[in-house]
This record gives structure tokens, sequence and C-alpha cells, in this order.
């Protein structure tokens, strides 16, 4: 493995350095698969570069439901395979990421005799498929103690008590980009904001791309061995671009998320309540600092794969579990986020999406060309390795996996690295309180952003009621590749799903800092801005996107103000 000396990350030079290498492995599409993909590869010896057409996670990888888990409800689809995969990645996650994947505790309420003895079977199965990889058992709880995690629930959905078992919650994008990181790192060549136009048809097989920077026009061309299609739900549309005679079914099924304010839906938990429609599904919601998320539905989706949002019925479909199921009469007026994600799933029998399988499949053809597509993202790993080892059993090598022993961004446990820098938050004379989330977004890293903060924008928050200091938007830029305040506010920082102005005012503190750095004229900047709130406002379609701070901001949005930078990094 490769351990070039640390710079921070350079779109233009990796894309120059793609152009001018012999790649082993190129990969097209930047979700968790394809950075996977990229970690698992780089770390086998090959040399490897990946190009995203939009931003690092800005499909699927960042508009999931955030949660890593075993996936209770496969069991009644009797797909013990899929559930004992995704324990043991569950448990790999919380091992080698413990800031990023965290355990939570699921409540499921029981009213009923026939549910009470389901559920109690559905958990001694699901205890002992994660032998003893699991955070903990599942516990039976009493009447009050499902209360007491979920003061409004409706008691009579918790006449015979309930349940609670565990899994893991994540912040999706904050994952990719830390995987990314770890690859480019140990030398894979990252390249956002990067469309490929054509394929390379060399020799009877596929050997490589053209690709085009969309943020300079500079084209170029890239020559592979191998190129590896890992993206989603357009799995289909690359396999036509390779070869137009074959042919993969791919199944999109929308999956939707409200988000509410905490005070408005207390839950100390994740509860898991009836959606309240005869389709007999379940609802999630999950706790989120001062915020929760409700979700998901699960649909096929008919339209344009560019063109989704939150529509009325799949708002009502959320707001209507949660008015059942608790002493809340919630309206769309009251959601302060959302968004919406759409599952590649494999096309098969069942006339549900809910119920097509969540397995992941690879593809390979023309010669030269593997495609992957499916899956979960509590899977991930296992994907890319299935990939990966495809491509070394192909050249007949020898060159096992490690990333099943690999950190991604933390040494030890979380609260060991709180602990540290609560410490060294005390000793900057700051409020150790930002350690926490701080810690929680970047790991091991978190000394070295609070630093960079305090010397140059400062430790104030970014939007009052939202974790995220100003000084990141900053590094986000210098150090994670975010070149639009779309980048910055819907995935660095998560300030789109959580607020109901998408940042307010901060927008254009966001916009001054990307301005600044990147060179933006004024006219670069309100097109940046407009073109996130745009985007904000698709996707939240139904859900309203509050724009009365911009009557009130003394500022013109389309015109930069000068922002000073408090020092060096």
């Amino acid at each position: 493995m490769r351990t070039p000396t640390y710079t921070p990350p350079d779109r233009e030079d990796s894309l120059d350095r793609a152009a001018s290498s012999d790649l082993d492995v190129l990969i097209i599409g930047g979700g968790i698969t394809g950075v996977g993909i990229a970690l698992d590869a780089v770390t086998r010896g090959y040399r490897v570069a990946l190009v995203e057409r939009d931003d690092l996670a800005s499909g699927t990888s960042s508009k999931s439901s955030k949660l890593v888990h075993g996936g209770v409800r496969y069991l009644a689809q009797y797909d013990f395979g899929l559930v004992a995969e995704a324990v043991r990645e569950r448990d790999l996650l919380r091992r080698i990421a413990p800031h990023l994947v965290r355990p939570l505790g699921f409540v499921v309420p029981v009213d009923d005799r026939k549910t009470h003895a389901e559920m109690k079977a559905g958990l001694l199965l699901y205890d002992g498929i994660a032998a003893f990889r699991n955070v903990d058992r599942h516990r039976r709880l009493a009447a009050f103690e499902v209360a007491d995690t979920a003061p409004s629930l409706r008691p009579d959905l918790a006449d015979l008590g309930g349940y609670r078992y565990w899994d893991c919650q994540t912040d999706d994008a904050r994952l990719v980009i830390a995987i990314a990181d770890v690859a480019r790192r140990a030398g894979a060549l990252i390249v956002n904001h990067c469309t490929v136009e054509r394929l390379r048809h060399v020799a009877g097989r596929i050997g490589g791309a053209l690709v085009t920077d969309r943020l300079t026009g500079a084209s170029a061309e890239l020559r592979a061995r191998w190129v590896v299609s890992a993206t989603g739900v357009w799995a289909g549309e690359s396999v036509r671009a390779a070869d137009p005679s074959r042919h993969l079914a791919i199944e999109p099924s929308k999956g939707v998320h409200i988000t509410l304010r905490a005070r408005d839906l207390p839950v100390g938990d994740a509860v898991i309540v009836p959606s309240g429609e005869p389709d007999g599904r379940k609802v999630f919601v999950v706790p989120w600092g001062e915020q929760v998320y409700v979700g998901t539905t699960d649909e096929p989706h008919r339209g344009g794969l560019d063109d989704y949002g939150v529509d009325p019925t799949d708002a009502g479909y959320l707001l209507h579990a949660v008015n059942q199921a608790f002493d809340a009469h919630l309206s769309v007026t009251d959601v302060i986020g959302a968004w919406a994600g759409l599952r590649p799933l494999i096309r098969g029998d069942a006339s549900r999406t809910a119920d097509l399988s969540r397995r992941h499949a690879i593809v390979e053809g023309p010669r030269g060309f593997v495609t992957v597509t499916g899956g979960k993202l509590t899977t991930f790993r296992q994907m890319a390795e299935d990939v990966v080892d495809r491509l070394v059993a192909r050249d007949g090598v020898k060159s096992p996996c490690m990333t099943h022993r690999l950190p991604l961004g933390t040494h030890g446990t979380a609260q060991e690295g709180i602990g540290r820098l609560r410490a060294v938050a005390t000793t900057l004379d700051v409020d150790p309180d930002v350690a926490a989330p701080l810690f929680l977004r970047y790991g091991d890293s978190a000394a070295d952003v609070l630093t960079f903060c305090l010397r140059t924008d400062g430790v104030d928050r970014l939007v009052p009621e939202l974790p995220y200091l100003r000084g990141e938007v900053r590094w986000a830029v210098r150090r994670e590749l975010a070149r639009s305040v779309d980048d910055v506010m819907q995935r660095r920082l998560r300030v789109s799903l959580r607020h109901d102005a998408a940042g307010g005012p901060a927008i254009g503190f966001v916009a001054d800092v990307l301005a600044e750095e990147l060179g933006w004229s004024g006219e670069q900047r309100s097109t940046s801005i407009e073109a996130y709130l745009a985007e904000v406002a698709r996707e939240r379609g139904l859900v309203p996107l509050d724009r009365s701070w911009q009557g009130s901001e003394a500022e013109d949005l389309g015109e930069a103000r000068p922002v000073v930078s408090r020092g060096p990094e």
C-alpha cells in the first residue's frame, strides 16, 4: 500500500495526473459504492481514479435513512443471508468508523399478542444471527418504558409494552467523504464534478473514458485496464453506453424522509410505528440532535432519474403515520426539511418495491467493463470487496482485501476521541461542548479542524440551531473538495436537511468563503446560491422553503462581499 505524504486534495491536479497515468481501475460514480471500491482497489496496489458527474454522495448515498442496520424486516422475507451479511458489516463499520457509525436503540411498541409473539421470535432470531456482533441484545419493555422514550406516543399502541433492539445510525454523506479521504491518502485520484462523455473502446474491450471537468470545461482522456460502473440507479444507462445490445433491469424505488423539530415529536430512541395504511408497512421516527426525521416511503419511481422530490402523497403518508401514532397534529407547515432518494433495486418478481431484494449484483461485460448495483448502504464494503475480488481473479494475482481492518478516520473508541478533543478545546479556550459533534463528524481530524476554524473564520455556529461551525465551510473547500454552496450545505454540512430556510442568512457567508477561495465573480457567487436554493426547493417539493430571510437581509445575494480571512491555515 502506498502512503504518500498528505496534501490537501486538488481536483484539477488529480485529473491531470489521472490523464497522464496508465490506470489499472477507473471508477465511475462517487457514491458509497464507488468510493468503497476506490479504497479497496488502491489498498490492494491498483492505480485508481474515480470520477463523479456531480458531487461525492450527491445521489442516493446522501439521501438514505442514515442507518447502518441488519434489516429486521428482511427476516419476514426469509432473506437470512442478507441479514447475516448486514449485521456482520454493521459490526465491522462500528469498529473501523466508530465516530460515524454509532449505536442507536430502536423501540417497537406492541399492542396485541400476535405482534408480541412475532417480535419476540424475530428479535431472538436477529440476535442469534448477529451472534457476538450485536451492540446489545434486545429487551422486552414495559408500557411505562416505552412512554419514557416516546412520551407522546398513543398509550394504546403499547398496551403490551414493547421491545428495544439495537442497530446503528450514521451520517451517510460524511461516511462517503471519510472513505474518499482515506482512499485519496492511499493514492487514489478522486475528481468530483467530472462527466464521462464516452467510453474508450480499445482492441475489443473498454479501455477508459473521455471525461469533461464541468467546472473548467477541460477534457481529458483516461486510460484504464478496467472500468467499473458504480452508478446506482443509472447503472442501466452505463451498461447501454458500454454495449447498446446489453440490458440491465433496474427498478428505482423512491424513499422520502421529512425532518421535524424534536420538540414537536420528542423521542429518546428511534421508534417504529405503523404507517396507518393497509400496506402493513412501518415508519421510523429517528432522533437527530434538535431535530427528528421520519421515513421512509418505498414506492416505484416512474419518472426521470434526475427528476424526483417530495410530492403531496409522500409527505401525507409520513405525516399521517406520525399523527396516527402520536398525540400530534402535524401538517406540512411543521416540516423543516425533507429529502428524497432513489434506491437501485434489481428488478424481480415481487409486486412491490418494498419486497424486492436489497442484494447487490455484479455484471461483467463487455470486456474490461464491470457494473455493480443494488445493495444497501450497510453492505457497501462487502460490495466493494466482491468487485475488486473479480478484478484480482481476472488479473490472476493474489492480493487479499484489507478494508475490514482499515480505520476510516478514527483509532480507538468515539468516547476516547471525544475526551481527547474536549481537552484540546479547553486548552484552546473553546467551549468543550463543541467536541462531541465535531469529533462525530471528523474523527481523529477534529482537532485539526478546530484549530483551523480558530485560525480562519471562527468557532461560532454557522446556523444558530445547528452544531456546525463557521470555520468548517473553508475546511470543506480546502480539504474536502467542496466546490459549490450546494456541496457545502447539503453534504459536507447537513444544513439543508435540518433547517426550514436551508441555512438562511448563513448561505451568503458560505458563498463568500467559496468566492474568496475559488476566485469567483459576483455572478458566479449569485449563480451558486440560486442553484442551491433551487435544488433544495426541487427536492422538498411540497415542503416549503422559508425565504423570508432574503427580504430582511441587507446584503444583495448577487453581489459578493469581501471576506477577510483570519490567518493562514
